[in-house]
Parts: C-alpha cells; structure tokens; sequence
C-alpha cells in the first residue's frame, strides 16, 4: 500500500489556486493553511500500475466522481464509528467535534451509499485497521466497469 499520492504545493494563494483550477488529470485539490494538496491522475495510475493500492486520505465524494470520470474505478470505504466515544479513543477531538463527525458520516452514507464499496467500523484502531485490509482483500480481484 502506498500511503500518500498527495503533492504539497507550497506556493502564494494566486499559484496554488491556478493549480487546483486546471483541467485535465486533476483529481483531488485541497488547501491547507497556505499550502495546496493535489491528486493528479497519473500520480494513481502510476500507484496502481506498480501493483499496489493507493490510499488517498481526506478523499471526499467529489474525489470518487473524478477518479471514476478518468477511468479508475477506486475501493470506496467509510470508516463509521458508532458514538463519539468511539471516536475519540482513537481520534484526538472534544465531544462536540465527535458529535459533529458522527452526524457528518451519517449524511454521507446516507447521500452516496451506492459509491461506497465498504463500511467499517471498529472500537480500537487495530480493528478498524483490519476491517479495512479485508475489505481491500475481498475486492482485490474485482473489476468494476460502468455499464454504457
């Protein structure tokens, strides 16, 4: 597994913004205090054709539909916790921001449900972990083509 594909940009507001803006092999674009993360599409490709899988954090649903728009049909998982004490023995954050995040991934799966490959969830990070490498296994040698 290759952890990151993202490319931090350090650059003024007006370059990174151009950047994020281009058309073409742009996937993901996000900004960061005053850096810009960008995905391109040959940066995955380029993951996936050396035979490994490409875990691209903060993904959002905007990232599936380009990925699935360029060709590359991506494992989807949502990770859910199923209360805030969950998610904060394995996330540092108050009570409040877990409450929030909770009713974040709820409105997620609820919207996007039929983009989503997986959904796991887990009390310790270690299960999550492993509920996530199975639903990676499980689907290693799945091809997913759109009917056109």
């Amino acid at each position: 597994y290759q952890r990151r594909v993202r490319e931090a940009v350090v650059s003024t507001q007006s370059t990174g913004r151009a950047r994020c803006g281009e058309e073409g092999s742009l996937i993901d674009c996000q900004r960061k205090k005053n850096e810009f993360y960008y995905v391109t599409r040959e940066e995955v490709q380029k993951v996936s054709d050396s035979g490994k899988h490409c875990v691209l954090e903060d993904a959002n649903i905007y990232t599936v539909d380009q990925l699935q728009k360029s060709g590359i049909h991506p494992i989807v998982i949502l990770v859910k916790c199923k209360s805030s004490h969950e998610i904060r023995s394995v996330r540092n954050c108050t009570s409040e921001q877990a409450v929030r995040t909770i009713s974040k991934s709820n409105k997620l799966e609820n919207e996007h449900l039929p983009k989503f490959t997986a959904i796991v969830s887990g009390n310790k990070c270690e299960d999550i972990f492993r509920s996530i490498l199975s639903a990676i296994s499980s689907h290693r040698e799945s091809l997913w083509l759109p009917i056109s």
